[in-house]
């Protein structure tokens, strides 16, 4: 029986979801949530980890599971959300 080895993963520094997260999260930039079950509403991250998004939505924070979120949609265009390596 042969091994075969997976590709190799991204680090979580050149995650593109990490630096979407992050730059919207810096910037404060408003945004909407829209999940799976089709609920949406409008926020500003807070905070991330690899399985949760922290959202402050009106005043109060909503802890997001990442696997619920379909997608996310801002306002305006971020600065820039890819790595200067893969741009």
């Amino acid at each position: 029986m042969s091994h075969v080895s997976a590709p190799p993963m991204l680090s979580a520094q050149n995650s593109i979801q990490d630096v979407f997260l992050n730059s919207a999260r810096r910037d404060r930039v408003m945004l909407t949530v829209h999940l799976l079950d089709g609920r949406q509403f409008e926020g500003r991250i807070k905070n991330f980890d690899k399985f949760s998004v922290i959202v402050e939505v009106a005043g109060a924070d909503q802890l997001i599971f990442k696997h619920a979120i379909a997608t996310l949609a801002t306002e305006r265009a971020l600065a820039t959300y890819l790595p200067s390596d893969r741009a």
